[in-house]
C-alpha cells in the first residue's frame, strides 16, 4: 500500500492516534484530522477505521437536537434536577479562581470599544503563557504562532511556514521547504533552524515539556527524551540542511506526519527570546512572533491584545487587525455579549439556553457545533469506596443519562454509554445494557454483599472537576443527585482550579472526577490508548489498570485489518464497562452566539460552522468586523 494512501494502513494510523493521544487529542478529531491529510471525505476515513459505524456515520453532529428518547421509567425515576443540585458543597477557596478572575463585565465594555477590523471575544481564564512548545496547554491564543503547516475548516493541512513539503517513497522522511517572504514580529526571518532547535527543546528532558510524546515519531526521539541509550540531540531525526530547508528523518512510514506539524504543539519558539528572557519571553514587552498575530498588550488577569503582525506571510488578505481577549469566566459571559461587550462568545450557558432561543435577537445569533468529545465520571479504584467493584459498577445503573441530556442540557449533546462519539472511527453503538441501562432498583441491589449494603455505610465522598461552564457543571449536580437518590451515596460537590485539579488527577490524589475529554485526531487510538492504557508513564487521568484491556489498544495500533481492529476496540470499550473503569455519561455540543456585524465565520464543505476550537485556530483569518 502507497504512503500516501496512509489513513488506510491501520498501522500508521495506529501511529498518528499515539501522537496525538500523546497530547489527549481525542478519536473523532484524528479521524478528520487524517481524512484532511489525506485529502478525502471524512467517510472515507470513517470506512477505513470502522466499517461497521453508523449508517450515517457524519449526520450525528449535524443533530444535536435529536438525542436518544428518554427510557420509560424516567417520568418516575430520579428528576432531572434532583435535591442534590440544592446541597451541592460549595467550592473551596482555590475553586472560586476562575470566577474571581472574571473582571466585572461593566468595566469591561467601558475600556474595550469595537469598531471595524476589531474582534472582541472573551478568554475564560488566565493563560499561563504564550509558549506553546513548552505546553499545548497553556490556556493562550495559538495566532501569536505559526508552524509549518496550519488546517482549514475542513482539517485539512495547508501550507504555513513551509511553502511546500514532500516526502520520499515510503514516507519515513519528509522535507519541507520554510517560506522566504515571512518573518519574525521583530523582522529576523523564519528559517529551518527555528523548527529544528524548538522540536529539540520540546524533546530535551531538561525542558520537562509535559506533552513532548507528540514528537516521538522522529526517529530517536522518543530515546532522547527519555534519555535512553546515550541518544543526544544531535542524533534526534530533525534536522535544518539550510536555511530554508528541513528534513525530518522518522521511525518507518508516517503519512500522517504533515497532520502533526500543522496542530499546534508543533508551533516554533524564538531561540533568541527564550535565551535571553527565559520563562518569561512570552510576555508583551518581551514576545517576538511569528503567526499572523503578535501579542501587544497582558494585564495579567484582566485581558490581552492581539494586532496583526504584518511581517506575517498572509497579513495582508487578513482583514480582522486586532482581537481583544478580556478574561470573562462562564458566569458572566453572557452578560457581557447581551451587553455588546463582545462580539463572539464561543461557549453560551446551556442553563439559559431556553431564553436565547426565546429571544426574538439573541435566538437569530445562535451557532450550534459538535465538540468530539465525551463526558464521564473517573471512580478512583484505589480510594474507598470505588475500590469496590460492585459500587463502580451499581453507579453505572443509577445515572439516568437520556433524563441528563433531555432535560439538564436541553437536547445540547447525546447519551454516552461507550467512549468514542458518534460518527467517529470505532465508534460503538452497543449499549451494553447489562452494564450502562439506567435500573434504580438493580443498582441497590447491586450493593449486596459489599460495606455499603442497602445505600448506607458510605465514607466521606468528593466529586471534583475544573470550571467548565454551566452545562458541565448542572450535569455533575444531576449525577450526584441521582447516585444519592438511588444509591444513597452522599456527594460533595467541588469546582476546582484548572491547573491544580489536573495536577492532582495526574497525581492520582482524585476519589471520584467528572471530566472530558475531546478528540485530538480521528482514532480509537486517541481515545482508549491515548486516555486509558495503563501503560503511560506521565499524564494518566486515571489510576485503573488491566491488563487485557491494555493488551488490546496497544496490539490495535499495529492491525491491519481495518474491520478487525476496530472490533478490538469494541472489545476494550467492554472491557472498561465489566470492570467499572469509568461511567460515560453524555457526548457534548457546544451553543455559541455571534454579533450580526461578524461576517465570514468558516464553515466546512458540510455546511457546519468550524469555529476556534481544539484543531482548528484560525478563524481570526477568516472573519471580517463590520461597522457595529
Amino acid at each position: 500500500m502507497s504512503f500516501k494512501n496512509w489513513w488506510e494502513d491501520p498501522e500508521q494510523l495506529g501511529h498518528f492516534e499515539a501522537r496525538l493521544a500523546a497530547i489527549k487529542i481525542g478519536r473523532r478529531q484524528m479521524m478528520r484530522m487524517a481524512a484532511a491529510a489525506g485529502g478525502v471525505a471524512v467517510s472515507v476515513v470513517a470506512a477505513a477505521c470502522a466499517p461497521q459505524a453508523p449508517a450515517q456515520p457524519t449526520a450525528a453532529p449535524a443533530k444535536p437536537a435529536e438525542p436518544a428518547k428518554p427510557a420509560a421509567p424516567a417520568a418516575t425515576s430520579a428528576p432531572a434536577a434532583p435535591a442534590a443540585a440544592a446541597t451541592t458543597a460549595p467550592a473551596p477557596a482555590a475553586a472560586a479562581k476562575p470566577a474571581e478572575a472574571a473582571k466585572p463585565a461593566a468595566a469591561a465594555a467601558t475600556r474595550f470599544q469595537g469598531g471595524p477590523g476589531i474582534l472582541r471575544m472573551n478568554i475564560e481564564r488566565e493563560p499561563l503563557h504564550f509558549d506553546y512548545n513548552l505546553d499545548l496547554y497553556c490556556q493562550a491564543d495559538q495566532a501569536v504562532l505559526g508552524a509549518l503547516l496550519k488546517f482549514d475548516p475542513e482539517l485539512k493541512p495547508v501550507a504555513d511556514m513551509a511553502e511546500k513539503w514532500e516526502s520520499n517513497a515510503d514516507g519515513s522522511v519528509w522535507t519541507f521547504t520554510i517560506r522566504k517572504d515571512t518573518k519574525w514580529s521583530n523582522g529576523d526571518p523564519v528559517t529551518a533552524m527555528d523548527f529544528e532547535w524548538s522540536f529539540k527543546r520540546q524533546l530535551d528532558p531538561a525542558t520537562k515539556a509535559p506533552y513532548a510524546g507528540f514528537l516521538y515519531d522522529l526517529k530517536n526521539g522518543e530515546k532522547f527524551n527519555k534519555g535512553q541509550d546515550g541518544i543526544t540531540a544531535d542524533q534526534v531525526g530533525i534536522k535544518a540542511t539550510n536555511e530554508t530547508t528541513l528534513v525530518a528523518t522518522l521511525e518507518g512510514p508516517r503519512g500522517y506526519f504533515p497532520a502533526l506539524v500543522a496542530y499546534h504543539a508543533a508551533m516554533p519558539a524564538h531561540r533568541p527570546s527564550v535565551e535571553k528572557h527565559g520563562n518569561k519571553w512570552t510576555e508583551a514587552a518581551n514576545g517576538v512572533w511569528n503567526g499572523p498575530y503578535k501579542l501587544t498588550e497582558w494585564e495579567h488577569d484582566r485581558h490581552f491584545v492581539l494586532e496583526k503582525n504584518d511581517n506575517y506571510w498572509n497579513a495582508k488578505n487578513i482583514k480582522v487587525n486586532k482581537v481583544i481577549r478580556p478574561i470573562i469566566g462562564t458566569q458572566s459571559n453572557l452578560l457581557a455579549y447581551e451587553n455588546d461587550e463582545i462580539d463572539w462568545l464561543d461557549r453560551a450557558p446551556i442553563g439559559e439556553l431556553k431564553r436565547i432561543q426565546g429571544d426574538p435577537k439573541l435566538s437569530k445569533e445562535v451557532i450550534t457545533y459538535s465538540l468530539t468529545g465525551t463526558w464521564y465520571l473517573v471512580p478512583h479504584v484505589e480510594m474507598a469506596p470505588f475500590d469496590n467493584k460492585q459500587v463502580r459498577l451499581a453507579m453505572a445503573h443509577a445515572v439516568d443519562r437520556e433524563t441528563i441530556v433531555k432535560s439538564i442540557l436541553q437536547g445540547i449533546g447525546q447519551p454516552a454509554y461507550t467512549f468514542n462519539p458518534p460518527g467517529f472511527p470505532g465508534y460503538n453503538p452497543n449499549k451494553y445494557e447489562e452494564l450502562t441501562k439506567y435500573d434504580p432498583k438493580l443498582a441497590m441491589e447491586m450493593l449486596k454483599g459489599t460495606p455499603y449494603e442497602g445505600g448506607k455505610n458510605w465514607p466521606k465522598i468528593t466529586l471534583t472537576h475544573r470550571e467548565e461552564g454551566d452545562g458541565p457543571k448542572n450535569a455533575a449536580a444531576t449525577v450526584i443527585g441521582m447516585l444519592k437518590q438511588n444509591l444513597g451515596m452522599p456527594i460533595e460537590h467541588v469546582v476546582g482550579e484548572p491547573k491544580e485539579t489536573y495536577e492532582r488527577m495526574y497525581k492520582g490524589e482524585i476519589q471520584l472526577m467528572w471530566i472530558r475529554w475531546y478528540a485530538d485526531y480521528p482514532d480509537p487510538n486517541n481515545m482508549q490508548w491515548q486516555v486509558f492504557y495503563g501503560g503511560h508513564t506521565s499524564g494518566r487521568r486515571q489510576v485503573w489498570k488491566n491488563a487485557d484491556f491494555d493488551k488490546l489498544v496497544n496490539e490495535a495500533r499495529g492491525v491491519t485489518d481495518e474491520k478487525k481492529r476496530m472490533q478490538m476496540y469494541n472489545d476494550a470499550d467492554k472491557i472498561m464497562l465489566e470492570d467499572g473503569a469509568a461511567i460515560f455519561v453524555y457526548h457534548p455540543y457546544n451553543i455559541g452566539l455571534l454579533k450580526p456585524w461578524i461576517k465570514g465565520m468558516p464553515k466546512n464543505a458540510a455546511g457546519d460552522f468550524v469555529p476556534k476550537w481544539n484543531i482548528f485556530n484560525r478563524m481570526y483569518e477568516f472573519l471580517e468586523v463590520e461597522g457595529h
